[in-house]
């Protein structure tokens, strides 16, 4: 709506086919915003479709600012300023000035916002609560993991396969014969049964780490693994002889090297 009064005041012809939105997107990495690099290459097309890029705040272009200079230096190259409608700026160096240290502080904030998020991630974690989307076999009520009965069997059938002999590949095969998915709607391969099986949650307790994603480094060092209170579907004891079963096949084969 700002927006939208802004270009009237001021003579700016704005339609629905120029208004661009990332919902939800971080404003910290430019390549990882589609619309925002549609709006660039929109703007730097040889047709020239606009004069300005209207934005409600600078932190809306960007919360990068070399990106933000970078992006704004091409844009100004063809023609094209960016108006904050909610910060003007003056002409001119102090103008400028201003413009950069506004950028930098919508930098600040962001770097301090993702800390005191993940901070707070991180002692969620530590008092078993769930932040991550349920594993097969679970799904989420109240906050807290549920057992599912039907996925609940095959899980406990995926540990009892593996214990008994089978590798992996033989079960992922098998789950696909019988028209089982995962969670996402795709087959079952080798490294998706070897996360389930690497899985914590199905002995109660849940697996974080504050850095980033673990993906397959099961033993990183940063792992906050904590009680959650749920119900397992497997025992402890289960679970560590397939800790220990898988460690001895990764020994033998080495990685990548199986035949």
């Amino acid at each position: 709506r700002a927006l939208l009064k802004y270009a009237a005041e001021h003579g700016y012809i704005l339609d629905g086919q120029n208004i661009f939105c990332d919902g939800g997107i971080s404003g910290r990495n430019a390549q990882k915003r589609p619309e925002f690099q549609r709006m660039i290459a929109k703007a730097k097309s040889k047709e020239h479709p606009c004069d300005a890029i209207l934005v409600w705040k600078f932190s809306r272009f960007a919360r990068n600012q070399e990106e933000s200079i970078v992006y704004k230096s091409m844009l100004k190259r063809d023609g094209v300023e960016v108006i904050s409608v909610t910060e003007p700026v003056a002409d001119g160096p102090f103008g400028s000035l201003i413009e950069r240290i506004i950028e930098w502080m919508d930098e600040y904030y962001s770097i301090r916002l993702a800390e005191e998020v993940k901070k707070g991630m991180t002692e969620k974690a530590r008092r078993g609560g769930l932040q991550t989307s349920p594993p097969f076999g679970y799904r989420v009520e109240k906050n807290m993991l549920v057992i599912e009965p039907g996925e609940a069997a095959i899980v406990m059938e995926i540990f009892n396969r593996f214990l008994a002999g089978e590798g992996p590949y033989p079960i992922a095969k098998w789950l696909n014969e019988m028209g089982v998915t995962t969670r996402r709607g795709k087959a079952f391969e080798n490294r998706t049964i070897e996360y389930i099986l690497r899985n914590p949650a199905y002995t109660g307790k849940l697996r974080w780490n504050p850095r980033g994603r673990t993906r397959r480094d099961f033993n990183n060092e940063n792992i906050i693994l904590s009680d959650a209170g749920h119900e397992p579907i497997v025992t402890t004891e289960v679970w560590e002889a397939a800790q220990k079963r898988l460690d001895e096949v990764k020994f033998q084969w080495g990685h990548k090297a199986r035949p």
